[in-house]
C-alpha cells in the first residue's frame, strides 16, 4: 500500500481506533459474563434503545433556566446522564466483543447518535453563542483549534469560523469506521475541501502555522525551500500537490479497475505529479532533494 494511502487510512482511524480502545479501559469491572453463562444484554447497543435512553437525559418539562448558576448546574447534569449513557453502552460493546450487533463500525454510530443528542439537549439550554463556547472547548475539533491557533495572532472570529469548519467534517466522518475505496475517497475529498475553506479564512501566513501542527511534511517543505532559496509559494504550492495526488490515487482506487489498468493508471498520475513538483522546484533542485520532496511518491 502506498505511503500517502496508508496515512489517508490512518487518519480515517485513528479516532475510531481510540475509542475502540478507550471504551474498553472504561468498562466497569466484573461487566464480562463467565464462560458458560448467558450472554450480556447487549439492547443498549442498538440505536432504538440508544434513543430512548437518552429521552430519560434530557430537561424536558424544566422551566428555562435564568441564571448562569442554574445554566451550569443543567449542562453539569446532562453531562452526568449522557457519562451514564456512553459508559453503559461501551460496557456492553466491551463484553460483546465479536458478538456485538453491526460490530466496531454500529458501535460509532451509536456514539455519533449519542453526542448529535447530547448537543440538541445543550442546545435547549445554552443560547447559540454559549453552545459554541462549550463545544469549543470540549469536543476534538476545539481541542484541534486551540492546539493549531493557540499561540498564533488569528482572531477570535477567524478561530470560531474555523472551529465550524473542522466541527462539520469531524460531525460527518470522525466516528467512522468504513475503509473501503469509496469511503476513503469521499473521507479525504472532503477533508480537503475543509481545509481550503480554512485557507481561505486564516490567508495563507496563518494557515501555514496550521499546517506546522498537522505534521511534518509541511515543515521540511519550508526548510527545504529555504535552504535553496526557493520561492516562498513553494511548501504551500507542495502541500496542494500532494494533496491532489492524494486524492486521486484514491479516486482511482475507487474505480475498480481491472489490476493491469489500475497499475497504469496509477504509474500515470506519479509520472503527472512528478512533473508538477519538477516546475514548482526546478530540475536541479529536485535531483538534489528528491527524497524531501517526492518521498511520497512510489518508488520507479
Amino acid at each position: 500500500m502506498n505511503k500517502s494511502t496508508v496515512i489517508v487510512v490512518a487518519g480515517a482511524l485513528i479516532l475510531a481506533a481510540v475509542i475502540a480502545v478507550s471504551v474498553r479501559r472504561i468498562a466497569p469491572v466484573g461487566q464480562t459474563p463467565p464462560p458458560g453463562s448467558a450472554k450480556p444484554d447487549i439492547a443498549v447497543a442498538r440505536p432504538k434503545a440508544a434513543a430512548e435512553a437518552t429521552a430519560s437525559a434530557r430537561p424536558s418539562g424544566l422551566p428555562p433556566p435564568q441564571t448562569a448558576e442554574e445554566k451550569a448546574a443543567r449542562i453539569a447534569k446532562i453531562k452526568r446522564d449522557y457519562d451514564e449513557i456512553r459508559n453503559k453502552a461501551s460496557a456492553e460493546y466491551s463484553a460483546a466483543g465479536a458478538a456485538f450487533p453491526g460490530g466496531l463500525n454500529a458501535f460509532l454510530k451509536q456514539l455519533a447518535l449519542l453526542e448529535r443528542e447530547r448537543r440538541a439537549d445543550y442546545a435547549k439550554v445554552l443560547a447559540p453563542r454559549e453552545l459554541e463556547e462549550l463545544e469549543m472547548s470540549e469536543t476534538s475539533a476545539g481541542n484541534l483549534v486551540e492546539r493549531l491557533l493557540g499561540p498564533t495572532h488569528a482572531t477570535v472570529e477567524q478561530r470560531r469560523t474555523v472551529f465550524q469548519l473542522q466541527r462539520t467534517f469531524e460531525d460527518q466522518f470522525a466516528l467512522s469506521y468504513d475503509i473501503t475505496p469509496k469511503a476513503l475517497f469521499e473521507r479525504e475529498s472532503a477533508r480537503q475541501r475543509t481545509q481550503e475553506q480554512i485557507r481561505a479564512v486564516l490567508g495563507d501566513d496563518l494557515f501555514g502555522s496550521w499546517l506546522y501542527g498537522e505534521g511534518e511534511d509541511y515543515a521540511l517543505w519550508v526548510a527545504f525551500a529555504a535552504k535553496h532559496t526557493l520561492p516562498n509559494s513553494v511548501p504551500l504550492d507542495l502541500w496542494r500537490v500532494k494533496n491532489e495526488y492524494t486524492r486521486r490515487r484514491l479516486e482511482l482506487a475507487a474505480q475498480k479497475l481491472p489490476a493491469e489498468s489500475q497499475r497504469a493508471a496509477q504509474t500515470a498520475l506519479a509520472l503527472e505529479i512528478e512533473s508538477r513538483v519538477l516546475q514548482i522546484v526546478g530540475p536541479s533542485v529536485l535531483q538534489s532533494g528528491r527524497s524531501n520532496v517526492l518521498g511520497w511518491l512510489p518508488k520507479r
